[in-house]
Parts: C-alpha cells; structure tokens; sequence
C-alpha cells in the first residue's frame, strides 16, 4: 500500500518535470482542427482475473471511466504527453459476497473471503443483481501519438499510466428479501467492504481512427490488500470516446 506522503510526492514531482518541460522541450503549437482531446470517456468490460474457484463470475462486467486531460505536444513532433484526472468505476457481477472468514471457534479472523450467496443465506437464493462496485479518483498520464490530418480522420495511439485512490466501494443485492425471507423484491447495499486497497494502478494504452478508440487497462495492484484477501484484479478492454 502506498503512503499517502509518497503520493502526493509523486504528484509534485510530476508537476514540476511537466513544468520544466514545457519551458525547455514542450511547446503548444498552433495547428488547424488540432483538438486538445479534453475528454475522455471509457466503456469497457472487466476480465477479472484470479477469482476464487468457489465464485461463479458474470459474463458482463461493465464498467466506465471519464478523465479530463490536458494535452501538451512536443514541439513539432507527432507526440503529445497529456496529465489529466477523472474518475472510473469497476464492477464484479458474481454469485458470490465478501465477508469476514473466521476460525473453528467462529472468530474473525480479519481476512476476507468470498462466500456464495446459498451458502451465506443457507437456502437457494432468486436474486437479479449481486455485485461489487468500486470507484476511484485517477490521476493519468499519456505518451500519445498522432497523425496530422483533420480531427475526424486522425490515427491515435498512447501508452500511459495512472494511479487512482478508491472512494467508494460496496456490495449491491437485488433480488427476494433475504432478511425477511420472503419473495418480495428488495435492494441491499453494503458500503465500507472490509480490506480493499486504497490504491488501484496500472498501464493503460488505446489506439483507433477519428473520435473512437480501444483501450485497455491491465492493473497492477491488487484489489484487496496483500495478505487480507483474494488477490483479485481486472483487465479492462472497451472503447475510448473522445466527444472534444
């Protein structure tokens, strides 16, 4: 886990290398129809990888992102680097909640595991909606490469990074009334999940033609902490929408 001191380190140092950098080697240029790729927005699926072998897992795991970026090109060159924020959002559709494990004495143990939904209720549960959500304040920065024609026939590609500090997660249930046991329809969230990281980070890199992009994620951190629960993380694959 990263110390917050570190991050905000991290940032000052970004900050002043951009800044120098735009005084010696990085320059606006002026250019028709350049656009400034302001925003962005990210639609896209979550292939979660090293999920319990216990957990039944959605084939559809949507999730978005959107970041405002400011672009700065590299002199006359085809390459820009752009440091923006946003937020995104991730999503795990499973049969399955996190709960507390405890011992043969039924203690918790502080860790966190995935139990079924059967098994948590002991019955067969009708439900519509079982997830996690997850959502994040990023701070993204790009090598980005692009063609010199009109903002609609331009090709695209970035190679980036970005770190993201997590704000909010939950569990969400939509199904018959569990507490009550009855067939009525209920929603139950649950907020606060016990041992999931505050830090997500990964290499994230798109490339297309015009306004639309694929992107992808791969995340190098875990989203449990290391040791307190299963080391769970996405790769996100969607499509970049560039509307500015």
């Amino acid at each position: 886990m990263f110390d917050m001191k570190i991050y905000y380190l991290f940032l000052f140092i970004l900050f002043i290398s951009l800044r120098a950098s735009s005084q010696d080697t990085i320059t606006f240029t002026k250019e028709k129809n350049q656009g400034k790729d302001l925003i962005i927005f990210d639609i896209y699926h979550d292939f979660w990888q090293e999920i319990p072998s216990n957990v039944n897992v959605r084939a559809i795991n949507q999730g978005v992102n959107m970041y405002a970026m400011l672009n700065r090109p590299i002199k006359t060159t085809n390459f820009s680097i752009a440091l923006g924020i946003g937020l995104s959002s991730h999503n795990l559709y499973s049969d399955a909640i996190p709960v507390l494990e405890r011992n043969q004495s039924n203690q918790p143990t502080g860790n966190t595991i995935f139990t079924t939904l059967g098994n948590y209720y002991q019955k067969t549960v009708e439900y519509k909606i079982n997830k996690i959500n997850l959502s994040y304040i990023d701070i993204p920065i790009e090598l980005r490469f692009k063609t010199r024609a009109e903002r609609n026939k331009r090709f695209r590609a970035s190679l980036g990074f970005k770190i993201g500090y997590n704000v909010s997660n939950h569990t969400k249930y939509k199904g018959e009334d569990v507490i009550e046991n009855t067939s009525e329809q209920v929603v139950i969230k649950k907020s606060n999940i016990r041992n999931v990281s505050n830090w997500n980070y990964g290499i994230i890199g798109r490339i297309g033609y015009g306004r639309f992009n694929l992107m992808t994620y791969y995340s190098l951190s875990k989203i449990f902490e290391k040791g307190k629960g299963p080391q769970i993380f996405p790769i996100s694959v969607g499509l970049s929408i560039m509307p500015f």
